[in-house]
């Protein structure tokens, strides 16, 4: 029997899941001879410490978080020193800033509170930057960490604070609770990169070809959505597979997915430039204070065109 690998992924609840449920339901994994299972990540400081630790070995995060922890700006102190790196694209999200109803703009928001993942990593300077342009001081508001998306929204359905980013499916999710979707990252900022798929250099290294594998099903996977003949299929699967999400809610994410412009299609493709915004934005509110200019040193796409060749 050939040998199987193991390849545990932990990633943020959304609808960037799905390519991994059917990768495995269409056994596209299985024809790489591994065995991939999905773990939802509390947050980002559980999430990347895990990998780090062994725990996992791959993670499906924003670029943010990889450059936060290879630069020293994380919020948790780490058993080593990093090695991680991004070697494709992932789902990329248009994030929603929801917030309670009786918000009507950004001004309304001074003297709140808006929760976050933490307070140094993924979003959150994407928050705070939306926040400044729109004329919202950095001491009028406060951001209070709360964990991944799952956790804001709950926080903000309960009323706990006035406003968070939210990506799809929660946006939507939220919506339906009664809050209001205020603006949205893509209107708000410059293109930024947000997901990506993240290993540690050193796992990449004595595992190239599992990692390779993983990359071509997840390809197959990317392709099989995409396939308007497969649209109920889809949505079959993310309806199994999203804890919370009927029927509707499954067919209004799947038109997100299936977006020509921010849904699947391409998503494996890292945009420099927007990897670029996210270095600018680190570089205005990261702690320590550091110049960050080059994207290639968190990427290596080395394993992606072998594994496409």
């Amino acid at each position: 029997m050939p040998d199987v690998t193991t390849i545990r992924v932990i990633e943020f609840p959304s609808t960037g899941l799905l390519p991994h449920y059917v990768a495995i339901e269409s056994g596209f994994f299985e024809a790489e001879g591994l065995d991939v299972e999905i773990t939802a990540t509390p947050n980002s400081v559980f999430q990347i410490t895990n990998l780090i630790d062994g725990n996992f070995e791959i993670a499906g995060t924003a670029i943010d978080n990889v450059v936060a922890y290879q630069e020293g700006q994380g919020v948790a102190e780490l058993s080593r020193d990093p090695d991680l790196f991004a070697f494709m694209g992932a789902g990329q999200v248009n994030l929603g800033l929801s917030v309670q109803a009786n918000i009507a703009s950004y001004s309304d928001l001074k003297g709140t509170t808006l929760a976050v993942d933490a307070l140094s990593t993924g979003f959150a300077f994407m928050l705070r930057e939306m926040l400044e342009i729109n004329g919202v001081g950095h001491d009028e508001y406060e951001l209070i960490p709360v964990g991944a998306t799952p956790a804001r929204l709950e926080a903000l359905v309960a009323g706990d604070h006035a406003g968070a980013l939210l990506n799809p499916p929660f946006t939507e999710f939220g919506e339906a609770a009664g809050l209001r979707t205020i603006d949205y990252s893509e209107d708000a900022l410059p293109p930024c990169q947000i997901g990506v798929m993240a290993a540690c250099r050193g796992w990449a290294a004595a595992n190239p070809e599992a990692l390779r594998g993983f990359i071509r099903a997840e390809l197959k996977a990317i392709d099989w959505i995409i396939d308007p003949a497969n649209a109920e299929g889809a949505t079959d699967t993310l309806e199994r597979n999203m804890p919370g999400m009927d029927r509707a809610g499954a067919e209004a994410a799947m038109k997100i997915v299936l977006d020509p412009d921010r849904g699947l299609a391409g998503s494996d493709k890292i945009n420099h430039t927007g990897v670029a915004t996210i270095l600018a934005l680190r570089s205005k509110y990261g702690e320590p204070q550091k110049n960050l200019t080059e994207p290639e040193r968190y990427i290596d796409l080395s394993y992606y065109n072998t594994a496409i060749d």
